[in-house]
């Protein structure tokens, strides 16, 4: 695994002489895994002795341990940068060892100083440049969330967290490190790799010497393919490794369509409380407009000392904030106070933000109900894998719900620091908790008008605040602290996990965290209770502020916001700024000692109509008081809404306790408190309490010991959360008890891939006796596959990233996500088309009658909102279509539905509208017959057979399924209004979750299905991208060997560049024309038969088939075509033809063809007549022409490959690309995969023979050697040059390679044959005599140990050939010598400029490869000579790249030759010599 492997690098740097290293990881829980892995590699006493826990160390100097040395007394005197050291010497010896530090650590400061200036200093003391050990960043995604600048430094800001930062600083600040980044996910995304500045992809001496960004430019202008060609690039030079456990062992299952009856029933009430919310948002944001633009004109109005209108006056005074909620009671606390503060916030919301709020509140909400919807389920599984399949199980999900059962904990009045405390009978609804802060937080009440006694529904209003933005991924990607908007870092969102923070340790060790909060003096106590009514008037702004006194404190018991938590000598109080709310009860007209001293009144006794009201100050007071009373209604009416919806409880808590409780269950999750079912023998049943999770140990090590438990067998049940998805190991190890086979439910699917990896990785790991069983839980819901259509997304960038190719990850499909990936170009194009036949209200759909049958209700529902409308349109006269705008709306809701049923009816639904307006005349509309329903006038099937009547005519007269799905999605807030983004996947399946789950079954389908159809296009195309281009066609092969380029001189000698030349038969053949044929006639998505259209006007229909165009001037043979049309969704077809084989074509060229008579439908064997004749006559070069537009099908192409990452942009401005976005590209990344890869194994032997003969005619000029094949015999002298192995007996149990160095015959072992000595060399510099047994044995286990690293995916020819530093002159070492093309003075020669960097090619032509392909065209460059020339373009780039490096001063393949060649004879005497030496010794 990445442990042991990164122990490795420390075992072998060690060994190296280098006495210092920092391991960084995610948890102080995994220092203690970074010992075991050292132990495990025989550094049992080094783990115990010389590692260390940074975390666990006091601020200070780790540097000379309190010694009185001139270098600790100088580290003392003066800190880094020059600044004076704030701390003593830490106690200690930490001269050489491992520091161990989580990356929170690596943030931790206090008022001594910084942790990470601390691990400096211990890396380098006051000299830091020297330091070269090893940075060992393990799960380095952590420091993904990066933004950079263009000279490579951290810009600061939401964009970047503090974790990415510190890396970075880290890095920079010890130059000569060994950097090591591990990770089982690494990053999904370009720009998450800006702090891994150690891959050599950009700065001086690359490609990219400006930084960063320029590398992203890079990627940007590459296009498709980049990231797997800079992955394959990093592999090809040893920078990067990846590899994965292989899920042979490992079972996988979707279960698909899991649910419960009650959850549909609840989620469709939600849904419809949801749409009621979005239709008064918009009210909510135009009346915030209006308040702001008013409150805009009295501001300059004042500016410049006027006087305001009567309109501005009395808006001023009806808005003034006077917020006397705590007048009701002297002894107001500060629960009351903060929730007063947040309410004022909350009414003074930009309207953008109102929307953001609401929307991701709105996706947060829905998945919680998927969530909810699968407990059942899971629950189900559990019991039957550890009860039934003598299994255990282990439990995936994100979130814990911790926050909304505080905030019930808190209303319940139970205090959270003192332990447990009774909730009730039910568990907290995590759902009904959410749905009612957001409404109150969405919609606030009012300011309340003096003298009116609040409701009491006012205490729901938890402190926590939900995001400001629509996210469409999790917030906790990023390790920044989130602001307030006071501009402060918020409270909750510095709090740390539990058992996942690094400790407040002071200077003698302890843990200050533990202290008791200091509990306030009952003088102190009286002063906050007595905090009085005294106001202060506000300005008339709209963002009003609350000057809060000094005596509130940070540690507050409710959490807020707009506090910072700190700890320690951090801990601090802070004031509120100026922006916080002012009350203005102090006004003049308001105060409360010149107010008319009126009784208090209930909030819903408030009379609505004014009686007698003269006074301006009454009406204003008046109409605040029917303000805030409406207001308030409208609020408990939802409230009591969410209440009598009966939302599920907190899944976490459910799964815990009816799986056993927490006796049962391992839980290894980041909360501090849970909810707990117990049973009450007071009151004979069973009590929800509150109560904090407990351990034998301290609360940072609870998820240790829960892991344990897990492990040994106590616990046959794990629930997982994010903040334990990494690190922890629950597989079933070979070195634990607990040997039952993993179950693994994912019961919520994280946002994304790289949490989905870490967290199934935790039960599929190395040293397992068995692979997990995962199953996969997807709701019934049909905007959940959002969410697993993300995490696929991701798995296949996260593939092209890392392994090179996002098809070799096998991830998302062995996972069982693969059908989940719909945000990709596909899932963009199809829900283009399926919004242009929405809005267009077409009568074509993908969807077929079978699947619309049980849709019948769905259209009675809009048909009877058609009729509704248009009856309201009819009650004033019969122009109904200038009465479907009602003049008398009075909310923006009513009016943008107006609108919107306006365009609908008298636009693409007209002559549905006309219909339905005589049958409403008639007496015929769908509200009409229930209503005679509902009063018992007609019986129940009487009604339905004329429903049912009605509702065919009106599908008849244009009612479709596409007119319906308007109407839904105007319910989710999508319009054609132009702001709806026509390509954006995820918030158009985020907005299908807040449809009715019968309409989202029906839409999910929809996209689905066009979706669907959108990928076979682009299959039977030849265009489906899976991230680079595959050249495809009859045959693809390489034309003989490519050519080799060393064009990186001395700075990279190494390097090649291969130019391959490409042979590709592009035509189809006859056999598989047929096939497509067949393939189309069985899909159903495919058209073949007219019937299956609706004519509209004279529009002609193409139908799928074969195609011959006979036209006189085709004098060889006709044209026939193969044209696929794949739906009415799609705007092109397929063309396909024996010569150039596939192509798209628009429907439109194609409807001219056939309009024009050019093109004649034929039966598929009269097709295959032609086709194979036009076969045969296509058989020559792409250049040529058969007849008139027919060009051959063998096409030749060159393809760039081998180390063209570091020279990429010089290839591409040597093609003549200036990097414009509006530049046409002719240049792609492509994979070339020879026809004969699999099967043509007679040619490759052929092949290599050939190659040994040409290495045998240049031996003059190649020192060419091979190591000797395998073989346990000893036979004396021949065995000279062969590898042996021996165990050693001082590192762990490793194994010590060598070689054979010499055999001497001198009958030394007479008891063996022979009998002659053997003289080995070993790498750690030993230097043995062996016998023949000796040998053999020595043999045998090299070739086991070559074995297994083969086995572990090394090439074999490196593990055999890895002995080259340990040979002698004149033993088999393979060491080639380049052979370049021009010979000595040739390369000075201009005319020669194109071959001076060319050598010859010696080695095996590979089946594959993957380069950058430049368009088969001529173009016109200049030559040596300065004249123009014609040339292929691949020419021109030789040409212009040659001479660039020429005027660099580069060094030419001969330079390079006659270099390497002094080199080798150089070394091959002092070889020699030491060889003589030692026969003389």
């Amino acid at each position: 695994g990445k442990g042991r492997t990164l122990a490795g690098f420390v075992v072998e740097n060690i060994a190296r002489g280098r006495k210092k290293h920092v391991w960084i990881s995610v948890s102080s829980d995994l220092y203690e895994d970074a010992k075991r892995d050292l132990r495990d590699l025989g550094m049992g006493s080094y783990a115990e002795k010389k590692c260390y826990n940074l975390g666990k160390l006091p601020y200070g100097s780790l540097v000379g341990g309190g010694s009185s040395s001139k270098a600790s007394s100088k580290s003392r005197r003066k800190g880094r940068r020059g600044r004076p050291a704030k701390a003593k010497p830490v106690n200690g010896d930490f001269e050489e060892g491992v520091m161990f530090a989580t990356y929170n650590t690596l943030i931790g400061k206090s008022a001594k100083g910084t942790r990470l200036d601390q691990l400096i200093e211990w890396c380098g003391g006051d000299d830091p440049e020297s330091f070269d050990g090893l940075i060992m960043l393990d799960e380095c995604h952590k420091a993904k969330t990066i933004d950079l600048d263009k000279d490579g430094n951290v810009v600061k800001g939401a964009s970047c967290s503090q974790t990415a930062a510190r890396v970075v600083d880290l890095q920079s600040l010890l130059p000569r490190a060994r950097v090591v980044y591990c990770s089982a996910t690494s990053v999904s995304q370009p720009k998450n790799l800006g702090f891994m500045s150690r891959l050599g992809l950009w700065g001086p001496g690359t490609e990219h010497p400006s930084g960063f960004n320029q590398f992203l430019d890079g990627i940007d202008r590459l296009g498709t393919g980049a990231m797997e060609l800079h992955a394959m690039h990093l592999k090809s030079i040893g920078a990067i490794t990846a590899r994965t456990l292989s899920y042979s062992a490992c079972e996988f299952e979707m279960i698909d369509g899991v649910g419960s009856d009650r959850v549909r029933q609840v989620y469709n009430s939600s849904a419809e409380l949801w749409t009621d919310l979005h239709s008064q948002l918009a009210d909510r944001c135009m009346k915030l407009q209006e308040v702001e633009m008013k409150n805009k004109r009295i501001q300059a109005i004042q500016d410049r000392d006027e006087t305001l209108t009567g309109d501005l006056l009395y808006h001023q005074d009806l808005h003034m904030d006077s917020d006397s909620e705590g007048e009701d009671s002297d002894d107001e606390d500060e629960a009351v106070a903060e929730q007063k503060r947040l309410r004022r916030k909350f009414r003074n919301r930009k309207p953008k933000h109102l929307k953001g709020l609401f929307w991701s509140a709105h996706q947060r909400f829905f998945r919680s109900l998927c969530i909810a919807s699968k407990v059942d389920k899971a629950i189900e599984i559990a019991k039957k894998a550890v009860h039934e399949d003598g299994h255990c199980c282990v439990i995936g999900l994100q979130s814990t719900g911790e926050a909304r059962a505080k905030g019930a904990a808190k209303s319940s009045g139970i205090d959270l620091d003192r332990g447990a405390g009774a909730l009730g009978d039910e568990f907290v609804s995590a759902p009904n908790e959410d749905l009612k802060r957001i409404i109150m937080q969405m919609f606030p009440l009012p300011p309340k008008p003096s003298g009116v006694i609040a409701p009491e529904f006012l205490n729901v209003l938890k402190n926590e605040e939900i995001s400001d933005t629509e996210d469409e991924t999790s917030s906790s990607e990023s390790s920044s602290p989130r602001v307030s908007s006071t501009g402060r870092p918020s409270r909750r969102a510095r709090k740390n996990v539990a058992s996942y923070s690094e400790l407040h340790i002071d200077d003698a060790g302890n843990d200050r965290s533990k202290r008791k909060r200091k509990q306030p003096t009952k003088k102190e106590t009286e002063k906050k209770g007595s905090k009085s009514s005294k106001k202060r008037r506000s300005s008339a702004s709209t963002s009003s502020v609350t000057k809060e006194s000094d005596e509130e404190s940070a540690d507050e018991e409710s959490e807020s916001d707009f506090t910072v938590e700190l700890s320690g000598d951090d801990e601090s109080t802070f004031k509120k700024s100026d922006d916080d709310t002012l009350d203005s009860d102090d006004d003049d007209d308001y105060s409360s000692n010149k107010r008319t001293t009126r009784k208090s009144i209930p909030w819903n006794e408030i009379p609505l109509e004014a009686e007698g009201l003269v006074s301006h100050d009454d009406q204003v007071e008046h109409e605040r008081m029917v303000r805030y009373r409406k207001h308030a209604e409208q609020v408990k009416k939802w409230l009591d809404t969410v209440d009598n919806l009966e939302l599920p409880a907190n899944p976490l808590d459910r799964l815990l306790n009816e799986l056993g409780g927490p006796d049962e269950v391992a839980e290894l999750t980041g909360r501090k408190t849970r909810q707990v079912k117990v049973y009450d023998a007071m009151k004979d049943k069973h009590t929800v309490i509150y109560e904090k999770r407990k351990g034998d140990g301290p609360m940072d090590k609870i998820n240790i010991e829960e892991k344990n438990h897990f492990q040994s067998g106590t616990k046959k049940i794990a629930i997982l959360s994010e903040a334990a998805s990494t690190g922890i190991s629950l597989q079933a190890d070979k070195r634990v008890q607990n040997q039952r086979r993993r179950v693994h439910i994912t019961l919520e699917l994280p946002w994304s891939a790289d949490k989905a990896i870490q967290q199934l990785g935790r039960t599929h790991r190395s040293n397992q006796s068995s692979g997990p069983i995962y199953k996969f839980l997807i709701s019934d819901v049909g905007g959940e596959k959002r969410f697993a259509s993300a995490v696929a997304r991701r798995l296949a960038l996260l593939g092209a990233l890392t392994q090179g190719d996002r098809r070799a990850t096998g991830s998302a499909n062995s996972l069982g996500l693969g059908s989940f990936d719909m945000d990709n170009m596909y899932g963009r194009r199809a829900l283009r088309s399926i919004y242009d036949m929405i809005w267009k209200s077409s009568t074509v759909s993908v969807l077929d009658d079978d699947t619309l049958d049980g849709a019948n209700s769905l259209f009675v529902e809009a048909l009877k909102n058609i009729d509704e409308q248009l009856s309201r349109a009819l009650e004033e006269n019969d122009d109904w279509e200038n009465n479907l705008i009602p003049y008398d709306v009075t909310t923006q809701a009513e009016s943008t539905h107006a609108d919107f049923m306006y365009n609908l009816l008298t636009g693409s639904c007209k002559g549905l509208a006309y219909d339905r307006v005589h049958a409403i005349k008639s007496g015929r509309s769908i509200p009409s017959f229930m209503e005679s329903l509902a009063n018992g006038t007609e019986d129940r099937d009487t009604v339905k057979s004329k429903i049912d009547l009605e509702v065919k005519a009106a599908k008849e007269a244009g009612l479709n399924f596409n007119v319906l799905c308007n109407i839904w999605l105007y319910d989710v807030g999508v319009m054609q209004d132009g702001k709806t983004s026509t390509s954006d996947v995820p918030k158009f399946l985020n907005r299908l979750l807040g449809m009715n789950l019968n309409r989202q079954k029906y839409m999910t389908q929809y996209f689905l299905k066009s979706l669907e159809n959108e990928v076979n296009s682009a299959k039977r195309s030849g265009t489906y991208d899976v991230g680079i281009r595959t050249l495809s066609g009859n045959n693809i092969e390489f034309a003989d060997k490519p050519r080799t380029f060393s064009f990186r001189g001395l700075d990279a000698k190494d390097d090649r560049v291969f130019v391959y030349r490409v042979d590709q038969d592009q035509g189809t053949s006859p056999e598989t024309a047929i096939e497509l044929y067949n393939e189309i006639k069985d899909d159903s998505s495919v058209p073949t038969s007219r019937d299956e259209y609706i004519r509209r006007g004279d529009r002609l229909q193409i139908v799928s088939g074969f195609y011959v165009d006979s036209r006189n001037f085709w004098r060889k043979s006709p044209k026939v075509f193969l044209i696929i049309n794949p739906g009415a969704h799609s705007h092109t077809c397929i063309t396909i033809r024996p010569n150039v084989g596939r192509r798209t074509r628009h429907k439109d060229d194609v409807r001219a063809m056939l309009r024009g008579g050019n093109l004649t439908s034929v039966g598929a064997n009269r097709a295959m007549e032609i086709w194979k004749r036009e076969f045969e006559l296509a058989d020559i070069s792409a250049n040529e022409m058969y007849q008139f537009s027919c060009p051959g099908r063998h096409k030749q192409s060159f393809v760039f490959a081998g180390s063209i990452v570091p020279i990429l942009n010089k290839l591409l401005v040597s093609a003549g690309h200036s990097g414009n976005d509006q530049e046409k590209k002719e240049f792609c990344v492509v994979r070339v995969e020879t026809s004969n890869s699999m099967s043509d194994g007679d040619n490759t032997e052929k092949e290599a023979s050939q190659e040994s003969s040409d290495s045998e005619n240049d031996e003059e000029e190649a020192n060419e050697v091979e190591i000797g094949v395998f073989d346990s015999v000893v036979g004396g002298q021949e065995d000279t040059g062969k590898g042996v192995a021996r165990q050693s007996d001082k590192i762990g149990a490793s194994v010590i390679r060598g070689v054979i160095t010499k055999y001497k015959d001198d009958d030394k072992n007479g008891d063996h044959d022979p009998s002659g000595t053997f003289y080995t060399k070993f790498s750690d510099g030993n230097k043995l005599k062996m016998d023949a047994a000796q040998v053999t044995k020595a043999r045998k286990l090299f070739e086991k140990e070559a074995s297994r690293l083969v086995a572990a995916g090394m090439p074999r020819v490196d593990a055999i050939n890895s002995l080259e530093e340990f040979t002698a002159a004149g033993v088999s070492v393979k060491s080639k010598i380049r052979q370049p093309i021009l010979g000595d003075g040739e390369d000075e020669d201009p005319e020669n400029y194109e071959q001076i960097f060319e050598e010859k090619f010696n080695g095996k032509v590979p089946d594959a490869v993957v380069g950058l392909m430049f368009e088969s065209k001529m173009v016109f460059a200049r030559d040596a000579t300065n004249n123009t020339v014609e040339v292929p373009l691949h020419e021109k780039v030789l040409m212009n790249l040659s001479m660039r490096l020429m005027s660099e001063g580069v060094e030419s393949a001969r330079q390079l030759y006659n270099l390497e060649k002094a080199e080798c004879r150089d070394d091959n005497h002092a070889k020699f010599g030491s060889m003589m030496k030692n026969d003389e010794d």
